[in-house]
């Protein structure tokens, strides 16, 4: 079997903090994946975070937050200040287990009935992947899809021509399990990777294979 050096995530910035999406930061939400993925999502992509319970448990954003702003204890919650800036997001949803192809058909245990954690976006802005945002993100809301929804394993497509893309994902043990052509109906290319990784336990430490 593949070895697999677990290494300690960066500790997030002081100034970074991982929040549920609502009414006040939907819009900064919205405009950052108009700004980052190359297709428009309808309004109710959005509205269901705000009236979905599930959705809305494995929808997550990342704030900026002003170093002044920090020690303030009087800000309502759910409320970013008026120096937070959205600056990334992930925005997932629950797919029966049979919606996806399996990892090496034949090799590996088949029958897993659970359902599996499909990334809709993962964006981030490009001055602060430094940080590690998306992987944070990712982490978070695999702990809580794991614990509330039981999944067994996570999901996405991706762009063909998202070299980069493909390969932050194949970095974190996620595998090529199909290529669907005519995907992205309004994008050239069209065809778009299927990613899929069973999820371990290491998934769901603190740490990056």
């Amino acid at each position: 079997p593949p070895s697999f050096v677990l290494q300690k995530l960066p500790t997030l910035a002081a100034n970074i903090s991982l929040e549920p999406v609502t009414r006040a930061t939907l819009p900064s939400f919205r405009r950052l994946n108009s700004l980052l993925l190359p297709i428009p999502y309808p309004a109710k992509f959005y509205e269901e975070i705000l009236t979905d319970a599930v959705a809305s448990s494995i929808t997550l954003v990342a704030l900026w937050n002003d170093a002044d702003q920090i020690s303030r204890s009087d800000q309502p919650a759910g409320v970013p200040s008026l120096k937070s800036t959205l600056v990334a997001g992930i925005r997932c949803r629950l797919l029966p287990a049979s919606s996806v192809p399996e990892i090496n058909p034949g090799k590996l245990p088949s029958g897993d009935t659970r359902p599996v954690l499909y990334i809709a976006t993962l964006a981030a802005l490009s001055p602060y992947r430094s940080h590690g945002l998306a992987t944070h993100l990712l982490r978070q809301v695999l702990r809580k899809a794991v614990t509330d929804h039981g999944v067994g394993a996570v999901t996405a497509h991706v762009w063909e021509a998202n070299e980069e893309g493909l390969e932050w994902y194949r970095k974190r043990g996620f595998e090529v399990v199909a290529k669907e052509e005519g995907y992205y109906r309004r994008l050239s290319p069209s065809g778009a990777w299927l990613v899929r990784k069973r999820i371990r336990v290491e998934d769901l430490l603190d740490t990056e294979t």
